[in-house]
């Protein structure tokens, strides 16, 4: 997690990916929308760029011009993104939803985790680590 954070974790570039996600994609409107400084937006984009987040690509040539795009590591964030948005009305911000989503099939979009091989909703004490660097829990 560490890692992600190192490259999502920075002021502005959780807003910054949600106006992506959203579909905006000209600098000024990613000013506009972010409220970041235009140097600090610049900064992370060039950031998440690098870290194969966001491509971006010229729409001008006279003046030069760009537009920026999720790549698909990008669009891997995006149900990480609505999850914390859902975690935040819950349990941080006012009562008032600050975007309401509709899924696809038409119903409105509350997401939740669930396991890719039963398909029941993640919950504390439903996993256990096994393996990887991070070491095993002891249980008595």
């Amino acid at each position: 997690m560490s890692d992600a954070l190192a490259v999502i974790g920075e002021r502005h570039s959780l807003p910054l990916l949600r106006e992506l996600a959203y579909g905006y994609h000209r600098f000024s409107e990613l000013v506009s929308l972010t409220g970041a400084p235009r140097t600090l937006l610049a900064g992370r984009l060039r950031k998440l760029e690098e870290s194969g987040v966001v491509v971006r690509t010229r729409y001008s040539d006279h003046p030069p011009r760009f537009d920026y795009h999720l790549t698909p590591a990008g669009e891997d964030l995006v149900p990480v993104m609505l999850m914390l948005k859902e975690w935040g009305e819950r349990h941080v911000g006012d009562d008032a939803p600050k975007a309401v989503f509709r899924h696809s099939c038409g119903a409105e979009l509350h997401p939740e985790t669930v396991c890719a091989a039963c398909r029941r909703t993640v919950a504390p004490g439903d996993f256990e680590v096994v393996g990887g660097t991070h070491p095993p829990v002891l249980r008595p």
